[in-house]
C-alpha cells in the first residue's frame, strides 16, 4: 500500500518527517501505538496480539509465537469472508504489521503506510500526531 498522501495533512507530514531515519525498532513501538488506537474495530485478539508485539520489539517474545498471531489475525478476517469492510481489513493489516519480525516490514515508509491505514479506519488526527509525538528519538 503506498502512501496516499492526500490524507495527510502538512502538520502530519512534517510529524512523520521526523522519522525518515529512524529505526526498525522505533517504527515498530510507533506501529504498535497506531494499530492500539484502532482496537474497537480490530480483530478480537488483537490487544493481546499488540502485546506479543511489545514482548517481540523487548526480546521477551519469541518470533514464532508472532507468526501463531499472524495466523490467526489472518483466520479471523477470513472469516468475515464477503462481510469485511474497509475498517476491517485496513485495522486487521495494521494488526498484523505489529506481528511482522522482518526488519524491513518496520520503515519509515511502513510507518507512514500505518497513518494511512489508521486514517482509513476513522482515527482523528490529532490521535495520530500524539501517538507520533510521544515517541523519543535516540
Amino acid at each position: 500500500m503506498a502512501e496516499d498522501s492526500s490524507l495527510f495533512s502538512g502538520e502530519l507530514r512534517a510529524a512523520l518527517g521526523r522519522f525518515s531515519g529512524a529505526g526498525a525498532a522505533e517504527v515498530h513501538r510507533l506501529q504498535l501505538g497506531l494499530a492500539r488506537l484502532l482496537l474497537g474495530q480490530a480483530p478480537p485478539s488483537a490487544a493481546a496480539q499488540l502485546e506479543l508485539g511489545l514482548g517481540f520489539i523487548e526480546g521477551r517474545i519469541p518470533a514464532e509465537a508472532l507468526h501463531e498471531a499472524r495466523q490467526d489475525c489472518w483466520t479471523y478476517v477470513g472469516s468475515l469472508a464477503c462481510g469485511c469492510s474497509v475498517a476491517d481489513s485496513a485495522s486487521a493489516h495494521a494488526i498484523m504489521t505489529c506481528l511482522e519480525t522482518d526488519d524491513a516490514a518496520h520503515s519509515p515508509t511502513a510507518l507512514s503506510e500505518q497513518l494511512e491505514r489508521a486514517l482509513r479506519c476513522g482515527a482523528s488526527e490529532s490521535d495520530l500526531l500524539r501517538v507520533l509525538g510521544s515517541a523519543r528519538l535516540d
